[in-house]
């Protein structure tokens, strides 16, 4: 290699080194913490740089995507609290297909300008840099491949997976992101988590149990909500009239309500709606808890949706958006499901949220049209962020919550919808309803609004007595539904009508 190109290659390896030090949040950490990130990095350049002949160029490659780890960790940390994970990177081609959950939270001239300046610089280096790699244009091209083939194969079989696995945990990985990523770095401890959660899935997914579900013998419909960034904002201040009025209606005659604990704040949705369903809590699912439709809900799992399948009900999944979103359309049979409904049932362009108002009155017009037994899981969207800064609702707590409100008063009415149908107060049917993670607002960020994560919850049964509030873990939501089912009183025939 020419001089120049030695020297480029040096200089961007410190810099590449630098960033990934800032991104894993330890800055001077000791050499020996960055050799799981060197053995890495070392890996990917050498093999883009066998594969194209241009070291410095791939070199640069590698210097961009490193500054654009480190500016998704430090929005992700701004934004929703917690680091980079090795489970995002399912979530890189999100980016581009649906923007507007994460564009917004990025500054324009960050993304755009630095961002494309960065691309065209390393775009023009490809164009003017002679290939000066050792050997000829062949082998070195089998070997830059070979570099990539052989560490993919041996991850995918399960012998050699077992081996590297247990080297990787002599380097004690803790499964925490923010404690490995300063002890191993950012890549090594993507690649230690990527390499122990395949090892250890197969057992896990076998471990998921949800239990037995019995349910009664009228089999009434049972709905089940998961209302976006929803949470009871009365606890912001108690003194204030609320304006969820239809929440708190619910609220009152709940045969169950309360705090629920969930695993995320700001988004993730995908970890509360799990755990709904599964029954499985955080320590159950180990890493694949950061996104447990990444892997680990790509098989058939025991859930609450599939014993209700297993007991005559025709369970539905309704989520108002492309169904294609997190790999919904290839998890949600696995999940128990007989049919996912997504976007196409209802009039909206792409892109557009569906209110939650359009969802409601989906839910009740089919149930009614159904003549068996129905569970329909709902997931809803239009409540997710960016929200406008100001309110148009008129309200006490408008100042604080700004155009967030404005979308949280249509869960409301989606609320009143349901409590009003006929499925719930004539057939005796059950409506449930819990917020995925509170919104990613700046009176909430950090606790600013010494509340907690939490979100609220209830199981109304018009058939039976209101009850206390009872706080619950998010995994505990799904068996309490079915300890509603199995205690259900069936309506008199006389009263159905």
């Amino acid at each position: 290699m020419p001089g120049w190109t030695i020297a480029a290659v040096s200089g961007l390896a410190i810099v590449a080194l630098v960033i990934l030090r800032i991104t894993g949040g330890r800055p001077f950490r000791p050499i020996r913490n960055d050799l799981p990130d060197v053995a890495v990095a070392l890996i990917l350049w050498l093999s883009l740089a066998l594969l194209t002949g241009r070291p410095a160029s791939s070199a640069l490659l590698w210097v961009v995507l490193a500054a654009g780890l480190l500016l998704a960790d430090h929005t992700k940390r701004e934004v929703l609290r917690e680091p980079i994970v090795f489970a995002d990177a399912s979530e890189l081609l999100l980016v581009f297909t649906h923007p507007r959950f994460y564009l917004p939270y990025v500054h324009p001239a960050v993304f755009y300008g630095i961002g494309g300046l960065l691309v065209g610089a390393t775009a023009w280096l490809f164009s003017v840099e002679p290939a000066s790699m050792p050997g000829g244009p062949v082998l070195s091209r089998l070997i830059g491949a070979l570099l990539l083939i052989v560490p993919i194969a041996a991850y995918f079989w399960q012998p050699s997976l077992n081996v590297m696995a247990s080297v990787i945990r002599r380097l004690r990985p803790t499964g925490d992101p923010v404690d490995d990523a300063k002890t191993l770095g950012m890549l090594g401890s993507f690649a230690a988590h990527t390499l122990c959660s395949r090892q250890e899935r197969p057992a896990r997914q076998a471990a998921c149990s949800f239990g037995i579900v019995t349910v009664p013998a009228d089999k009434p419909p049972v709905v089940l909500v998961q209302a976006e960034s929803f949470f009871d904002i009365g606890r912001l201040d108690p003194s204030l009239s609320s304006p969820l009025t239809e929440y708190q209606a619910c609220r009152a005659q709940a045969w169950r309500h309360g705090r629920l604990d969930v695993d995320s704040w700001g988004a993730n949705t995908t970890r509360s709606e799990f755990a709904a369903i599964s029954g499985a809590a955080p320590s159950e699912l180990g890493l694949d808890r950061f996104n447990p439709y990444y892997a680990f809900a790509r098989r058939p799992l025991d859930t609450l949706a599939a014993r209700m399948r297993q007991a005559g009900y025709q369970t539905v999944c309704v989520h108002p958006y492309d169904r294609r979103f997190y790999g919904r359309h290839k998890v949600m049979p696995n999940l128990g499901f007989d049919h996912f409904i997504g976007g196409e049932a209802f009039d909206s362009r792409r892109g557009q949220l569906v209110p939650d108002e359009a969802l409601g009155a989906w839910i009740n017009d089919f149930i009614a049209r159904e003549t068996r037994p129905v569970f329909v899981f709902a997931i809803t969207v239009a409540n997710h962020g960016p929200w406008a800064a100001r309110a148009e609702t008129d309200s006490p707590f408008a100042p604080m919550l700004g155009g967030y409100l404005d979308s949280l008063m249509g869960t409301d009415r989606m609320i009143g919808q349901l409590a009003a149908s006929r499925w719930l107060n004539e057939d005796g049917g059950i409506f449930a309803l819990y917020g995925d993670h509170q919104p990613s607002l700046p009176v909430l960020l950090n606790d600013g609004a010494h509340i907690g994560a939490s979100t609220d919850y209830f199981i109304l049964d018009r058939t039976r007595p209101a009850g206390p509030r009872h706080d619950i873990r998010v995994d505990q939501l799904g068996r309490a539904l079915a300890g509603c089912m199995k205690e259900h009183i069936p309506l008199p025939d006389r009263l159905r009508g």
